[in-house]
């Protein structure tokens, strides 16, 4: 146990926790200036675990490969696993923000093409920056806020859960749930194995089979 300086006592796990936090937070930029800063840092970042991995990151790669001092990378991240977080976290906004861009014409469809119309729609967003997915994969859940994650997932969640069109005995919330948990699980294992899995017909046929069948049949 430890005591903060606020003088609250916390178990080992709080407080391993609490640095953990605080070693991925990331000072947000308020200038346009700094904005650009910290997305020059994002984007070399991004290079650097394309080509060498998130092992072969470090604070000083990232500084040089962006062209700033590594005081001004320090003005905005503590630690390698920040910028990483951040980069994430961008890459997680892109694709929401991607979701629910598309989503705004699913009600112009009839209603049984509305939920392949969404698992179209994830295969898409699973599609695109396929070289840094593949990076990310078996670390992401460890650098990401878990309660904003845990949100993100929530959205797909109720999002799918409106158009499953009402079974027997079925809830579509339960439903919807466990389809984007396996979603997920699936394509992070399908984009490290086959990152060009979009253009792999039977592929794709057999994970839309996989999911329409449970949620359609």
């Amino acid at each position: 146990m430890s005591t903060n300086m606020l003088g609250v006592t916390m178990t080992t796990d709080q407080s391993k926790t609490k640095k953990s936090k605080t070693k991925l937070q990331m000072k947000a930029p308020t200038q346009e200036r700094s904005r650009q800063t910290v997305a020059t840092i994002l984007e070399a970042c991004e290079r650097i675990m394309i080509r060498e991995g998130f092992y072969g990151v470090t604070t000083d790669k990232i500084a040089k490969e962006a062209g700033v001092s590594i005081g001004s990378l320090y003005q905005f991240f503590g630690n390698k696993e920040s910028v990483v977080s951040a980069l994430i976290h961008e890459l997680l906004r892109k694709d929401s923000q991607y979701f629910q861009e598309k989503m705004a014409s699913i009600n112009s469809l009839p209603a049984d093409q509305r939920v392949p119309f969404i698992i179209q729609l994830g295969l898409e967003i699973y599609s695109t920056q396929k070289d840094i997915r593949q990076k990310i994969q078996g670390i992401y859940q460890y650098l990401v806020d878990q309660g904003e994650f845990k949100k993100i997932i929530n959205s797909y969640s109720e999002t799918l859960a409106q158009y499953i069109i009402p079974q027997a005995n079925r809830d579509s919330k339960i439903m919807a749930q466990l389809t984007i948990h396996g979603f997920i699980g699936l394509m992070e294992q399908v984009v490290v194995d086959n990152p060009d899995f979009i253009d792999d017909e039977k592929m794709v046929s057999e994970i839309k089979r996989l999911f329409l069948r449970y949620l359609c049949e």
